[in-house]
Protein backbone atom coordinates (compact mmCIF):
# COMPACT_ATOMS: atom_id res chain seq x y z
CA UNK A 1 0.00 0.00 0.00
CA UNK A 2 2.48 2.42 1.03
CA UNK A 3 4.77 1.63 -2.31
CA UNK A 4 1.65 2.32 -4.48
CA UNK A 5 0.93 5.58 -2.54
CA UNK A 6 4.53 6.43 -3.45
CA UNK A 7 3.70 5.93 -6.76
CA UNK A 8 0.76 7.64 -6.92
CA UNK A 9 1.99 10.78 -5.25
CA UNK A 10 5.79 10.84 -5.92
CA UNK A 11 5.60 11.66 -2.16
CA UNK A 12 9.26 10.17 0.45
CA UNK A 13 8.35 6.81 1.83
CA UNK A 14 9.93 8.31 5.09
CA UNK A 15 7.17 11.00 4.99
CA UNK A 16 4.42 8.55 4.22
CA UNK A 17 5.06 6.33 7.17
CA UNK A 18 5.31 9.53 9.22
CA UNK A 19 1.64 10.48 8.21
CA UNK A 20 0.64 7.19 8.54
CA UNK A 21 2.35 6.69 12.27
CA UNK A 22 3.82 3.57 10.52
CA UNK A 23 7.53 2.56 11.40
CA UNK A 24 9.61 2.48 8.32
CA UNK A 25 11.31 -0.84 9.93
CA UNK A 26 8.38 -2.88 9.11
CA UNK A 27 8.03 -2.06 5.70
CA UNK A 28 10.41 -3.92 4.08
CA UNK A 29 8.92 -6.90 6.22
CA UNK A 30 5.55 -6.46 5.41
CA UNK A 31 5.69 -6.14 1.96
CA UNK A 32 7.03 -9.81 1.44
CA UNK A 33 4.88 -12.32 1.62
CA UNK A 34 6.15 -15.21 4.30
CA UNK A 35 6.43 -18.79 3.40
CA UNK A 36 3.06 -19.38 5.64
CA UNK A 37 1.13 -16.53 4.00
CA UNK A 38 2.37 -18.26 0.37
CA UNK A 39 1.08 -22.07 1.61
CA UNK A 40 -2.07 -20.82 3.08
CA UNK A 41 -2.96 -19.31 -0.12
CA UNK A 42 -2.87 -22.57 -1.97
CA UNK A 43 -4.54 -24.66 0.56
CA UNK A 44 -6.88 -22.06 0.49
CA UNK A 45 -7.48 -21.99 -3.44
CA UNK A 46 -7.47 -26.04 -2.83
CA UNK A 47 -9.97 -25.79 -0.49
CA UNK A 48 -12.45 -23.93 -2.40
CA UNK A 49 -11.65 -25.75 -5.61
CA UNK A 50 -13.39 -28.92 -3.55
CA UNK A 51 -16.16 -27.03 -2.56
CA UNK A 52 -17.34 -25.29 -6.16
CA UNK A 53 -16.54 -29.00 -7.82
CA UNK A 54 -19.11 -30.03 -5.51
CA UNK A 55 -21.65 -27.28 -6.16
CA UNK A 56 -21.19 -25.81 -2.76
CA UNK A 57 -22.57 -28.40 -0.96
CA UNK A 58 -19.17 -29.96 1.10
CA UNK A 59 -19.07 -29.15 4.37
CA UNK A 60 -15.25 -28.76 6.38
CA UNK A 61 -15.73 -32.77 7.11
CA UNK A 62 -16.14 -33.82 3.55
CA UNK A 63 -13.53 -30.75 2.40
CA UNK A 64 -11.11 -32.36 4.52
CA UNK A 65 -11.74 -35.46 3.64
CA UNK A 66 -11.63 -34.53 -0.11
CA UNK A 67 -8.04 -33.37 0.39
CA UNK A 68 -6.74 -35.97 2.67
CA UNK A 69 -7.64 -38.86 -0.31
CA UNK A 70 -6.41 -36.10 -2.77
CA UNK A 71 -2.93 -36.14 -1.18
CA UNK A 72 -2.56 -39.63 -0.05
CA UNK A 73 -2.24 -40.78 -3.54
Amino acid sequence: MICAVKDKTGSSIRRICDVLNVPRSGLNYAAKETPSQVSDGKLGDLIEDVFHTHRSRYGYRRIGHALASEFVR
